[in-house]
């Protein structure tokens, strides 16, 4: 008895010694994989923040660009006959642009040389190879250039020729100057706690510009930049070894990221070090950090895997404790101790464990007990195995390689077969169960079936997250990246034409054309930001669908006169039929079926050439009487098609094939994601069929409620009455009150009150509006929503709540940019009598006057 009681401690203390040295081995190994991970993190982060400064930086050169390639035209418009009489007056414009861009010194440079500052001085410039091709008028030019007569300082200069040359000398280049350090402050960095610099370095290694930071070796680095990297040990980039192949990446115009350690003038150093070519003189824009400022993370990602090793280590543990137990109590059984004992022990272990425990005998392989915990965890009595050999057990897990593998089993260690997925229990829910069977004792072999459900899930979610969060930091980057080209292009448009306006005031023909194109760009603009105000509220759940009664025929009558016309712009053939609907009163969100129609013939009109034919079919395909009508929506042309790749992902956001015909056509790719979303919310489907040059064809299937009464039919005004529309916006002698807190729209809507004959009183806020309403009599009042002191639904019920009636029952029609569905029902439910959208539609404001004044 003393003897087996020994040989169990001896086993006991060897379990307990594996099961230390395996969470030994197993925390080594899982912080050198979270190391690992968090490293190749942390340069993505880094490298992230590198883009962000490149494209700061970029941006800043392009809107350079723009404001000379601006001034370049407003000076190529003085005539020949003036020049010679303009020249102080081009002096006085380059003055001007000094103050507009921010630039040190402006010229203009003729062909032999001769330049023309924006102070009035004259002067030779000394020509050079590099600004002969400017002068011929082939290219533009930048460059870093030091001015000796300004003490060495280093300046940019960017050169573009002008379109026409200016007065008698024949100048034909505008050049800036930007000091080099005011130019590059775009580069300071506001991360890493002032513990990262950024520096420009040009292709000889020296630095040309640096930010403030703290950085240990700054001093060094801001001289040659690479040599405080010699004899560093590089890491985390399996192309950079040495500061000689770190050389090489930088030059051959590759953008990247690595580790650097090692040790300067008795100081160990640890840097990040992100690279990316700048563009422009084969410069590089490199971002240094100290290594310590970007590996918090890691901390707590290995604190977190010495507590789930820790975890583990108690949970093997608790299994060797378990099995010692057993092991003991196997051998009280021998010694007589009856069976029942170790029963209740094995099931307390297992209902503790969450487990199944079965004893193998190990030369018959029968089962001779199996604990209870089998009935919940597996949905097998324990009485259905006892008896039995282990292959029905087996069987009863369903899974056929786990006979294998006990095969081939040697039974002098442990074995263990991973995880695998089995739906059981009593609820069938699928559990992910692992097998352990541990070396006979005294007869008996052990099998343990244990439930790891909840790790499992628990890893799932983990992975899952990290996905998320990922595919989140993607899509930011590709939201912000696509939404600075479409909202910068229109924005240049508006900016470029508004400039030339001001510039050319006396030319009306001009400024009536750059007006129109500046109107146009703000209708895109707007267009574009109602896409993506759409877009987050049908990917956050918030846009809900208003059912109304709607006459099929009449809305596409509706549908036709716009398309129509559009077409016959573009001379193309337009077709609609509808003839196959049988049951034409609906119930349906008419404005965003419209929407969704609007959309796809929209489309089909823009991307079909001259000469080619749009169509529109819409029949009924089934219906049940009374009840339901199953509806099918064709709109097919024959354009320019689409790739297969791409009509794979045209319905996700921001896509748009990129092709020499379509990247010429304006879109912000956000429609027919849109589209999608919709006809998914009301129950349908859209599919679509396409090939290159021959066109596109989309189906949309949607099954609608019947409407019991007629829907109300489409109704076209006839000349006379348009013309009488138009002379109901005299409202002579009406007094209303404005309440807009912005000066600039509040200028706007005054102007506009003014030009119907309305005599307008305004104020800047809520509180201000209940006071006037309250002294003077009005015939209708404009009220914002979005007011500081006090906003204009609370403005509204407090003059509801005057004990006056008539003023209580002034009309009160909301005028803000707040146009959501959920915003039209809050202005109603405050008392308000009608709604007009910001920016201002004259129609609907005329139509709201009209109703509210008639």
């Amino acid at each position: 008895m003393e003897r087996r009681m020994r040989n169990n401690k001896w086993l006991m203390l060897a379990l307990l010694l594996i099961s230390l040295v395996s969470s030994w081995l197993l925390v080594n190994y899982l912080v050198g994989v979270v190391s690992e991970t968090a490293d190749r993190e942390g340069l993505d982060h880094i490298s992230e923040n590198t883009e962000q400064l490149r494209f700061s930086l970029m941006n800043r050169i392009d809107e350079t660009w723009t404001i000379m390639e601006i001034e370049g035209l407003s000076l190529s418009e003085w005539r020949a006959s003036e020049r010679s009489a303009v020249q102080d007056l081009i002096a006085d414009e380059l003055t001007k642009l000094l103050e507009k861009s921010g630039a040190d010194k402006t010229y203009i440079i003729s062909k032999d040389g001769f330049f023309l500052a924006a102070n009035g001085t004259r002067g030779r410039w000394q020509l050079d190879e590099e600004m002969l091709p400017v002068l011929r008028g082939e290219s533009n030019l930048v460059r870093r250039r030091q001015d000796e007569t300004d003490g060495g300082a280093d300046y940019l200069d960017f050169a573009i020729p002008l379109p026409t040359p200016v007065t008698d000398e024949g100048y034909c280049v505008l050049l800036m100057e930007y000091r080099l350090d005011t130019f590059l402050e775009v580069l300071k960095l506001s991360t890493y706690g002032g513990r990262g610099v950024a520096f420009v370095v040009d292709e000889k290694g020296r630095t040309l510009f640096r930010s403030v930071g703290q950085l240990a070796e700054t001093r060094k680095l801001s001289l040659m930049f690479y040599s405080v990297f010699e004899g560093s040990r590089f890491r985390g980039n399996p192309d950079i070894t040495d500061t000689e192949s770190l050389k090489a990446v930088v030059n051959a115009g590759k953008s990247g990221a690595v580790y650097a350690e090692g040790s300067n003038n008795g100081r160990d150093y640890a840097y990040a070090v992100s690279f990316r070519p700048l563009g422009i003189m084969d410069w590089h824009l490199f971002l240094t950090v100290e290594e310590s400022a970007i590996s918090g993370d890691r901390i707590a990602y290995i604190e977190q895997v010495r507590w789930i090793a820790f975890g583990a280590n108690v949970f093997i543990m608790i299994l060797c404790l378990g099995f010692y137990e057993i092991n003991t109590r196997w051998q009280d059984r021998r010694a007589g101790v009856q069976l029942s004992g170790r029963e209740r022990i094995i099931n307390t272990l297992s209902d503790n464990a969450q487990g199944v425990y079965v004893l193998v005998n190990a030369v018959t392989w029968n089962c001779s007990f199996v604990s209870q915990s089998a009935e919940e965890m597996l949905d097998i009595r324990p009485e259905e195995l006892t008896g039995n050999p282990v292959a029905k057990l087996v069987h009863a897990l369903g899974c056929p390689e786990l006979v294998a593998a006990l095969r081939g089993w040697d039974e002098k260690s442990v074995f263990e077969y991973e995880r695998f997925a089995l739906a059981a229990g009593k609820n069938k829910t699928e559990r992910v169960l692992r097998v352990r069977a541990y070396p006979p004792q005294a007869g008996d072999t052990l099998f343990v079936i244990l439930d790891e459900t909840a790790d499992a899930r628990r890893e799932s979610a983990l992975e899952d997250a990290m996905h998320m969060a990922h595919s989140a930091s993607m899509a930011k980057s590709a939201f912000l990246s696509n939404m600075s080209h479409d909202i910068r292009t229109p924005m240049n448009a508006i900016l470029g034409f508004t400039t030339l306006a001001l510039g050319d005031v006396k030319n009306t023909d001009k400024v009536e054309d750059y007006l129109g194109k500046i109107l146009s760009s703000g209708n895109h603009l707007l267009g574009l930001i109602n896409d993506v105000l759409d877009m987050s509220r049908i990917e956050s759940g918030k846009l809900r669908l208003e059912e109304e009664p709607v006459n099929l025929p009449a809305m596409m009558e509706e549908i036709q006169t716009i398309i129509g016309e559009e077409a016959r712009k573009k001379q193309l053939s337009f077709g609609m039929d509808v003839r196959g609907i049988a049951d034409g009163n609906v119930l349906c969100d008419k404005t965003r079926l419209n929407r969704v129609l609007m959309n796809l013939l929209s489309n089909a009109v823009k991307f079909t050439p001259a000469g080619g034919t749009v169509t529109v079919t819409v029949r009924e395909t089934g219906s049940v009487p009374g009840e339901i009508g199953t509806y099918e929506f064709r709109v097919k042309d024959t354009g320019i098609g689409m790739s297969a790749a791409f009509a794979e992902k045209i319905f996700e956001p921001f896509e748009r094939e990129r092709s020499s015909t379509v990247s010429r056509i304006e879109g912000t790719g956000l429609g027919m994601a849109i589209a999608k979303n919709i006809v998914d919310m009301m129950g349908g489907t859209i599919s679509l069929t396409t090939e290159q040059g021959k066109g596109t064809e989309f189906v949309i299937s949607l099954a609608l409620h019947l409407a019991d009464a007629e829907a109300p039919a489409a109704r076209t005004l006839p000349a006379a009455e348009t013309e009488e529309a138009a002379e109901a916006n005299d409202f002579t002698g009406k007094r209303v009150l404005l309440v807009e807190d912005n000066e600039l729209n509040r200028e706007i809507a005054l102007e506009i009150l003014s030009g119907c004959g309305i005599e307008a009183d305004s104020a800047e806020d809520g509180s201000v509006a209940v006071e006037l309403a309250a002294k003077e009599r009005y015939d209708l009042i404009l009220m914002d929503i979005q007011m500081p002191v006090m906003d204009g639904y609370e403005a509204t019920r407090r003059i509801r709540a005057f004990g006056d009636p008539e003023k209580a029952s002034v009309p009160i029609v909301a005028m803000t940019a707040n146009a959501f569905d959920e915003d039209r029902k809050a202005a109603a439910d405050s008392g308000m009598n009608g709604f007009v959208s910001k920016p201002i539609d004259m129609n609907e404001l005329f139509a709201a006057l009209k109703d509210a004044l008639a």
